[in-house]
């Protein structure tokens, strides 16, 4: 019963950390976030790196998501692409990878540019913690 509590409460999570998310902002206080660093990352005052791999990719492959950097005290990444999200652990490295991520979106999705997303806690709120793309082509 614990387990299914867990789950249900990941699930939760992870459904609501896009909608939800503080898109940055200096967890001491204050709003000045200068957006992510092109090629992964995440608001300027956050060290930790995000990627996509491959990051150029048709409608249906998939792809995986790696990010280190991570401050390991405010626990486990939700990682956000398209309406989906995957959770995962940080090792003691604040390391992480997500495997097999699908381009879709319920369907397939159109040729464009997407943001993945990395959220952690932060001072009791979710907040963006790394940024990046992929680029889906035809």
């Amino acid at each position: 019963m614990r387990h299914i509590t867990l789950v249900v409460a990941v699930l939760a999570l992870a459904v609501a950390a896009p909608a939800i998310a503080d898109k940055g902002g200096s967890p001491h206080g204050g709003g000045n976030n200068s957006g992510g660093n092109d090629g992964g990352g995440g608001p300027s005052w956050y060290t930790g790196t995000l990627s996509a791999s491959p990051d150029v990719l048709h409608a249906g492959d998939y792809f995986d998501v790696n990010g280190c950097g991570y401050n390991t005290e405010y626990g486990d990444v939700v990682v956000g692409f398209t309406g989906g999200s995957w959770g995962s652990r940080l090792d003691g490295n604040g390391c992480f990878s997500v495997q097999d991520i699908p381009a879709l979106s319920g369907d397939t999705l159109p040729p464009g540019t997407y943001h993945v997303t990395a959220y952690q806690y932060v001072n009791g709120k979710l907040r963006e913690t790394g940024d990046t793309t992929v680029t889906v082509v035809s």
